[in-house]
């Protein structure tokens, strides 16, 4: 019997209109702190989580209200981020996190492994738990020896401890942060919880492999969660954008033919819900020419 859960959510960012928002293993750790740390300022629990270059995974465990909490929080820091950092985003200027509550057990393992295979998945060419941006083997593991070989954040002086984590809330005493700075999965990650829901080595194994009809309908579910619904107005203004942007032209009717094929192929990978027919109106290409070029053959 697939038993069901309340209290889980899997809370994402969406990476499609995002160029780079943690790049190098230390944009990673920053990112894997700054979950530890939002979880805790908030009142949730993380059972998995994986910061990728574009976006993020976390798996969380709490109450509506916490988890709610720990989205909408997590969202103003990382716009914060790309503020600083100078990143353009895409389409309509925006960061989008999510929230997609988990309703049974098998779910809930699911969305954990396909959370931990994510690099895997979009080809880091090792296993999941050597991936920098990951918690490492944290699924049945010795997680005592592993948590005992780093050292105390409460030792730090305040003003390191603040400056390293980014935080001015009190983290627990007996967190821990291991030579590259990151704080050490295993204390803030439930994995007595993990351990428990897979009860075994073997069966994390099995769900461990995912098929990848499996891991594309993962994929596809969490896209189309971001989806937004643009009229045909919103659609021009984003095609005169990018026809600036492109060819340095101010209209669509400047182009030449060529180029409004490549604008239409622009705007279609970036696209929201929007249907060939259009983008055939908005780039003025053809709807059997853009159909033959844009959608792959069933």
């Amino acid at each position: 019997m697939d038993k069901p859960v309340k209290d889980c959510s899997h809370i994402y960012s969406d990476g499609r209109n995002v160029p780079v928002l943690f790049e190098t293993d230390s944009d990673k750790i920053d990112g894997r702190n700054l979950i530890a740390v939002t979880a805790l300022e908030t009142g949730v629990v993380i059972l998995m989580d994986i910061v990728m270059s574009t976006h993020f995974h976390t798996v969380a465990t709490g109450t509506d209200r916490c988890r709610a909490r720990f989205t909408d929080e997590i969202k103003r820091k990382l716009a914060l981020r790309v503020s600083r950092l100078g990143i353009k985003l895409g389409v309509d200027g925006e960061l989008h996190v999510r929230k997609d509550d988990i309703k049974t057990e098998n779910e809930l393992k699911t969305k954990i492994m396909y959370d931990y295979r994510n690099a895997i998945a979009a080809g880091y060419e090792m296993m999941p738990w050597h991936y920098p941006g990951g918690p490492g083997d944290i699924f049945f593991s010795n997680h005592s020896d592993r948590i005992m070989k780093g050292r105390l954040i409460s030792e730090l002086p305040v003003l390191d401890r603040r400056k390293m984590f980014h935080t001015r809330v009190e983290l627990p005493g007996d967190w821990r942060y291991s030579e590259n700075g990151v704080i050490i999965p295993d204390c803030y990650i439930d994995w007595r919880r993990l351990e428990k829901l897979f009860r075994s080595p073997k069966a994390a194994i099995a769900f461990m492999y995912q098929n990848k009809e499996k891991e594309a309908a993962e994929d596809a579910a969490c896209a189309r969660e971001f989806v937004q619904k643009l009229t045909e107005k919103d659609l021009r203004h984003i095609a005169k954008d990018y026809c600036q942007e492109l060819f340095g032209k101010e209209y669509i009717s400047m182009t030449t033919r060529e180029e409004k094929i490549t604008l239409a192929q622009r705007m279609w990978s970036k696209r929201c819900t929007y249907s060939v027919s259009a983008l055939s109106r908005v780039t003025r290409v053809d709807k059997e020419m853009l159909e033959a070029i844009l959608l792959p053959p069933q």
